[in-house]
């Protein structure tokens, strides 16, 4: 047989769901969906009033005070996971988003000229994913063992994809028909299910296991204590420390690349506005004269995608779209075969951006920024995440709440922060006035990336290592890198 497993690719897309297996895994398939399609929808909308209504050198600055912000929600993360128990703690998580939800929906309506609303809000969705989707992951670390995982994450983890579709996609229909107060009272009503979700896989997991009311993280230390517990997990290990690398390394070179795409917008739309397409109204239209049909027409007919439209909200909602159709793919066709090599899945996202943040040096234009752009999201909420996810499966419970939660958390937007800092001193050496300026951006990217690759190699024999002796422990077998 072929040991990537061509022959069997279409059975591993939908895995052998063991008996006991079939409701959680269709309630978390739902879960992942509906947090990464709510953040999906309003994606678009906050990058289009980021540079509207701030400039897209704004993101700099935000960066920085969204690290700050996290270090805070790190630090009662840490207190909750100790205190309470792993339903409680879901509730409470998905409770305050709610009602932020539902203060930026009144805020949108009777506050829409205040400034400062749309820091907030940029701060607020940065969270609203981090928060939502580390829990998520935790959670299904918590309920899956090695065997389960290796079956089942790859599956899991195309909800979120299908839901970054499907919010991206209704996001192209609605984005000029409606404002953001109505938008965001959409994605609370959406938000507003996961919640029963949750109540049904608890009911499940209790059925099952018996009801567990403890907490679950148990500890005799004071808050303060319980805060740094997750730190302390982190840095202990080596393997968890190569982890916090690797994160960090993708964190920074997704923050320069954030700031670059939007920046090329930015300008693009600035000295032409009519020219600034998309990457998939230019894809229609190269696909739709090559063979002989009317591409935008089919899509607009058919799907009600409207794809030409020159405005920032538009531009934003059809490249997120093509974002979400290139990560289908990749989670269906990709993931599934590189998680049997685990080494090889960490390594594919920076070997991808370190070409194409190459060939943007030597081809600054907008269209290529956009494809670099477009491989560090596609990619990264496919492949990398899934395999990235699928390092805390083997370790203990107590690291998968804290420690888990410290490094996807503080140290993700800790490497945020540094890379904002580090774009707020580059204009003292790079001023940018146009595309082609941002080029030396890239010297930034591929150095990192470099490094993203070595520390890959690592930390895929830290996982197989950590695999073994989880293989000795239990006898359950797992996936090689």
């Amino acid at each position: 047989p072929n040991p990537w497993g061509y022959p069997l690719i279409f059975r591993s897309l939908i895995p052998g769901i063991e008996k006991g297996e079939r409701t959680k895994t269709a309630l978390m398939f739902l879960y992942f969906f509906i947090i990464i399609a709510c953040y999906w929808f309003l994606k678009p909308v906050r990058s289009a009033l980021t540079v509207e209504k701030l400039g897209a050198d704004s993101i700099r600055e935000l960066k920085l005070i969204t690290a700050f912000v996290s270090a805070g929600v790190v630090v009662l993360y840490s207190i909750m996971v100790s205190r309470l128990s792993r339903e409680r703690l879901v509730y409470l998580v998905l409770g305050t988003f709610f009602w932020l939800l539902v203060f930026f929906s009144l805020s949108f309506h009777y506050l829409s000229q205040v400034k400062v609303l749309y820091y907030c809000f940029y701060i607020f969705l940065d969270l609203f994913v981090t928060v939502n989707v580390t829990l998520f992951w935790t959670f299904l670390a918590d309920i899956l063992n090695l065997d389960s995982a290796k079956r089942l994450y790859g599956f899991i983890g195309a909800g979120g994809i299908l839901g970054g579709f499907f919010g991206s996609f209704s996001c192209n229909s609605l984005v000029e028909v409606t404002g953001p107060a109505t938008m965001m009272l959409m994605v609370t009503a959406a938000y507003t299910l996961v919640f029963f979700l949750v109540f049904g896989l608890s009911r499940r997991m209790d059925a099952l296991h018996g009801k567990d009311s403890s907490p679950v993280a148990p500890t005799r230390n004071n808050k303060l204590q319980d805060a740094l517990e997750g730190a302390r997990g982190a840095i202990s290990s080596p393997y968890f420390v190569l982890i916090c690398v690797l994160l960090s390394c993708y964190e920074i070179v997704s923050t320069v690349n954030d700031f670059s795409f939007h920046k090329s917008v930015e300008l693009a739309f600035a000295a032409a506005p009519d020219d600034a397409h998309s990457l998939l109204g230019l894809v229609s239209q190269y696909l739709g004269a090559l063979f002989g049909i009317d591409l935008t027409g089919f899509l607009s007919g058919i799907f009600g995608v409207e794809l030409g439209r020159h405005s920032l909200e538009s531009f934003f909602s059809e490249f997120f779209l093509l974002v979400n159709i290139i990560a289908v793919l990749a989670q269906f066709l990709l993931t599934p075969l590189l998680l049997r090599h685990m080494t090889l899945a960490l390594f594919f996202l920076p070997a991808t951006i370190l070409a194409f943040s190459t060939g943007f040096f030597f081809l600054p234009l907008l269209t290529t920024m956009e494809v670099l752009f477009l491989s560090d999201n596609a990619f990264n909420y496919s492949v990398n995440q899934t395999s990235r996810e699928m390092l805390f499966v083997p370790a203990r419970r107590p690291d998968k709440f804290k420690t888990m939660a410290f490094i996807d958390m503080f140290v993700g937007r800790s490497a945020k922060a540094l890379a904002g800092f580090v774009l707020v001193l580059l204009p003292l050496l790079v001023t940018v006035n146009t595309i082609e300026d941002l080029r030396w951006y890239m010297v930034i990217t591929v150095g990192i990336s470099l490094l993203w690759l070595a520390v890959a190699v690592a930390v895929g024999a830290g996982y197989k290592k950590l695999c073994a002796q989880r293989h000795a422990e239990d006898a359950k077998p797992c996936a090689q890198p």
